[in-house]
């Protein structure tokens, strides 16, 4: 991330990301004090529910979008593969964690666990790609 080699559409796609990680912030804030100060009707409970999950939508879409806008292939490839790899550590907590409910009656993921799950694994990902791609520093 922020690299000045970095391709002009990975510089849009990070630039991108975080202007929406930044309202996720500023939204999530309001969210909870309006919840907490006027959180008495039914609507506005769902209104400042929904609300907060837009940019984190957002970061989705976009990182759709920098696929299709970015000309190396090699390094779409490695997006690609971060992707699948947070995609399937979620899908395989979700299933582990689907079973523990309904078997064992265990307690469920805590709220706003999923997206983290997921940027987790991307991030891991993305972090034994660098050290896979290292060159050392006679070649």
């Amino acid at each position: 991330m922020f690299c000045s080699g970095a391709s002009a559409a990975k510089k849009r796609y990070e630039r991108d990301v975080l202007r929406f990680m930044a309202a996720y912030v500023v939204v999530i804030l309001c969210s909870a004090w309006f919840v907490k100060h006027d959180g008495h009707e039914r609507f506005y409970l769902y209104f400042w529910s929904v609300i907060p999950a837009i940019p984190i939508l957002g970061v989705l879409v976009r990182m759709g979008q920098y696929l299709q806008e970015e000309k190396d292939e090699y390094q779409r490839w490695l997006v690609m593969q971060a992707i699948l790899v947070g995609t399937a550590l979620l899908l395989g907590t979700v299933v582990v964690n689907d079973f523990l409910r309904a078997f064992a009656n265990a307690a469920g993921l805590p709220p706003f666990a999923g997206f983290m799950i997921f940027c987790m694994g991307m991030a891991v990902m993305q972090v034994v790609q660098r050290l896979r791609n290292r060159v050392s520093a006679d070649e």
